[in-house]
């Protein structure tokens, strides 16, 4: 392939829940089976404990994101033929919550690029294989605000933008122990539903258990945060003018007593500042072309911002996504963002 795969889903949520179903059905499967696997393989969890568990989340999925979600999970289920339970289960990650993104991302404030529009960005590092199983989904809801998403099939939040011009990218950071209830997929789209980077925010730090993680929200006016949680707490970094990168270890002290000591991403820290050095250095003029620039650097190591996998357990850049939230377009590659495989899309 060359591209992702494209889906544009509109109606009520059901709808657009069996439309994302039933396209992609094989590999939402695949997905789901990977997913009970790591449950039993690193929690010891069988198939019927983790789907008992998923489904004991189903009223806190609600309570975050209303009928509307359980709707779209149901048709989710129903186009893919699978219970409501493995639906949730794509959602929650049942057990540790596998698959750690090992990504790199980007927030320019509009004093700092070369348009005065505010941009964003992201490498986003996988297991190879997930090059060939994510798609891009535009979902247009009746009566809400449409959602460009780069996902894993069957997740009902990825990373990317909303037609209010707000961007989400999301990396792994690791707890000491433990996790919430809430995987990434549930806190992605819980953040692209709203209309500025603070309401983002603010909507995180009022949850019941979000995601492990960081989540960097830049909005059109410029606004920039990064919501970093562990289960113990979690913080805002607010900037809104300059630059600003996060990859996968935290940044605000009050949560370094509960960070992993020990991370699969121990380049995490180096990764950060080369490409913190580079944004700053065009500070200003920042460009959708200077973005293209550094996401595609091999300088650091041993974790070079652009990552090509030595085999099927590393990671790579599976993808990269530059988000201009003025304009509202998002630019994705297939695979690492030096190979140039890039296309543009429209959030009209």
């Amino acid at each position: 392939m060359e591209h992702f795969p494209y889906l544009e889903l509109t109606g009520d949520p059901y709808e657009i829940g069996r439309g994302h179903g039933e396209r992609l059905r094989a590999a939402i499967h695949l997905q789901l089976s990977e997913a009970l696997g790591h449950a039993s393989r690193q929690a010891g969890m069988g198939r019927a404990q983790a789907l008992d568990w998923s489904a004991a989340q189903l009223p806190k999925i609600e309570r975050v994101g209303g009928a509307d979600w359980i709707a779209e999970l149901q048709g989710l289920a129903d186009g893919a033929r699978m219970s409501l339970a493995e639906a949730a289960a794509l959602q929650v990650r049942p057990g540790t919550g596998f698959m750690p993104e090992a990504c790199t991302s980007l927030g320019i404030a509009c004093d700092a690029s070369a348009t005065g529009q505010a941009l964003g960005a992201q490498n986003r590092d996988l297991a190879p294989e997930y090059r060939r199983r994510m798609a891009l989904l535009l979902l247009r809801p009746r009566g809400k605000p449409a959602l460009l998403m780069h996902s894993v099939p069957g997740e009902i939040g990825g990373v990317g933008m909303n037609s209010q011009g707000v961007a989400v990218f999301a990396n792994s950071i690791w707890a000491r122990s433990d996790r919430n209830w809430q995987a990434p997929p549930l806190t992605r789209r819980a953040i692209l539903e709203c209309a500025s980077a603070e309401e983002a925010a603010e909507r995180v730090r009022a949850m019941d258990g979000p995601a492990v993680g960081s989540f960097l929200v830049i909005d059109r006016s410029g606004h920039v945060r990064n919501l970093e949680v562990l289960p113990q707490t979690q913080a805002v970094i607010a900037r809104d003018r300059g630059v600003f990168v996060h990859a996968n270890h935290c940044l605000d002290a009050s949560l370094l007593p509960h960070e992993a000591e020990r991370t699969p991403a121990p380049g995490s820290p180096a990764r950060c500042a080369r490409a913190q050095d580079l944004l700053e250095a065009a500070a200003g003029r920042v460009s959708v072309e200077t973005l293209r620039t550094i996401l595609a650097d091999h300088a650091g190591r041993p974790e070079p911002i652009c990552r090509h996998a030595s085999s099927s357990s590393a990671w790579e850049t599976a993808s990269c996504l530059i988000a201009d939230l003025g304009a509202r377009t998002l630019l994705l590659s297939y695979g690492p963002p030096c190979e140039g495989r890039y296309v543009t899309y429209h959030l009209g």
